[in-house]
């Protein structure tokens, strides 16, 4: 049986009688469930049943019938059930509630929903925030980034943001040599040769960082957010109280998330009066991909690669039908294979009784490759422009891509999306 996510389940069991303040105690948990952006919940009224007071209801009474059994049934995220069920006890005053791990095996994705506006950056932002003091020397800041989701750091004083330190910021003023999300990739040996040649360095994070950064406070809503991080083109934001002091980070990530939904699953910004909620994905691809031959030369390749800000090239065949991605995770492999450990290794184990791992060959083929075709990966997760943002974002959160292909008939590229596109997708529906 394939299981398509985890997910938490909670019943509430009422009865018809019950009240939460001028409301039926279960239209209550509804109307709350609902505001706060819960994946969805179901009512059920029984026919007979008895509960802590040993009395029978039945429905074939007429003078108790109105206080038949109800069960509540709600299934979402382990997150957003912590996050809520709290609330939901306190409309519950007389009942009984259980909670228990469920599996999904069939999920069809409804459309994309409005951001709820009732969710704000509290309660789905990352509270553990390493921050840096505008003090720290820059070789620190690299190392406080590496291995961090977020990607970024945000720069204080006293406990206070007064910036923020981006991978951008590390290679354009930090005299960082290689972008972090590839500095991540390297051997420690090499990773270590490019922090020490960070070490001498008098810069500092005050120095390199992007300074007032946009910062959001924790009572935020999620459209506010989401229209933000589209207009001005960001991924993540700091979350600071009212006194200016650091409590999280927000990122794209997080919003995409939450607008999907899913299980344990005159710039770029949106014209016009906004996308509907159901809109497909042709409405917010972008149709200018680089896209580059099997056969086109290294040196266009790498020309297409950083043409743009995907860092990547689409390779598609003479019909133009998507056959592969060349990322500059591959082109640094072929321009300095010796930051691969792999190639080493993969050389050393030619002899006969050595077998190298699945990585360190393709790290040895990018090592020798001339063409694009010889540094592409197969398999590119592709949909029809047809598809709905919210199916689009849940397979991106899903299988953790960065990029999708939208491919017509046959196969045939007509655009890609990434994380940014569906942002702005889901803001212009949002705002």
């Amino acid at each position: 049986m394939e299981t398509f996510g985890r997910a938490k389940r909670i019943r509430i069991y009422l009865n018809e009688g019950d009240r939460a303040g001028h409301l039926p105690a279960h239209v209550a948990v509804l109307q709350l469930l609902r505001k706060e952006g819960a994946q969805g919940a179901s009512v059920f009224r029984g026919i007979e049943g008895f509960g802590a007071s040993g009395e029978i209801h039945v429905s074939h009474l007429a003078d108790i019938a109105f206080r038949l059994p109800i069960v509540v049934e709600w299934i979402d995220r382990a997150d957003r059930v912590e996050r809520l069920l709290p609330q939901v006890r306190a409309l519950v005053r007389h009942g009984f509630i259980t909670a228990d791990d469920t599996e999904i095996v069939l999920y069809e994705a409804h459309p994309v929903r409005m951001l709820a506006a009732a969710v704000t950056a509290a309660d789905v932002m990352s509270r553990e925030v390493a921050a840096v003091e505008t003090s720290a020397p820059v070789r620190r800041v690299v190392e406080t980034i590496l291995g961090k989701a977020y990607g970024a750091v945000p720069v204080v004083e006293h406990g206070r943001v007064v910036g923020i330190v981006t991978g951008a910021d590390l290679v354009e003023r930090g005299g960082l040599g290689v972008r972090l999300n590839l500095l991540a990739r390297l051997a420690p040996p090499e990773q270590q040769r490019h922090l020490e040649a960070l070490a001498g360095a008098a810069a500092t994070a005050g120095d390199v960082m992007t300074r007032d950064p946009v910062c959001v406070a924790p009572g935020t809503p999620l459209p506010e957010i989401a229209l933000a991080m589209a207009r001005r083109r960001l991924k993540r934001l700091p979350v600071v109280d009212g006194a200016g002091l650091l409590v999280g980070i927000v990122s794209r990530y997080d919003l995409l998330r939450s607008a999907a939904g899913g299980f344990e699953a005159a710039d770029e910004t949106a014209g016009g009066a906004g996308l509907a909620a159901d809109a497909p994905v042709s409405s917010v691809m972008r149709r200018d991909a680089p896209a580059v031959h099997p056969d086109t030369p290294l040196p266009e390749t790498l020309q297409a690669v950083v043409s743009t800000r995907l860092n990547l090239a689409v390779v598609v065949d003479d019909a133009r039908r998507v056959v592969g991605l060349v990322s500059d995770a591959a082109l640094l492999e072929r321009i300095t294979p010796a930051l691969r450990p792999g190639i080493v290794r993969s050389l050393m184990l030619r002899l006969p009784f050595g077998r190298p791992r699945p990585e360190e060959a393709e790290a040895a083929t990018h090592a020798r490759a001339h063409t694009a075709g010889e540094l592409m990966s197969t398999g590119v997760p592709s949909v029809p422009p047809t598809m709905k943002l919210s199916e689009a974002i849940a397979r991106m959160l899903e299988e953790s891509h960065k990029l999708l292909a939208v491919t017509g008939e046959g196969g045939v590229l007509l655009g890609v999306v990434d994380r940014a596109d569906l942002l702005r997708g889901i803001a212009a529906a949002s705002g």
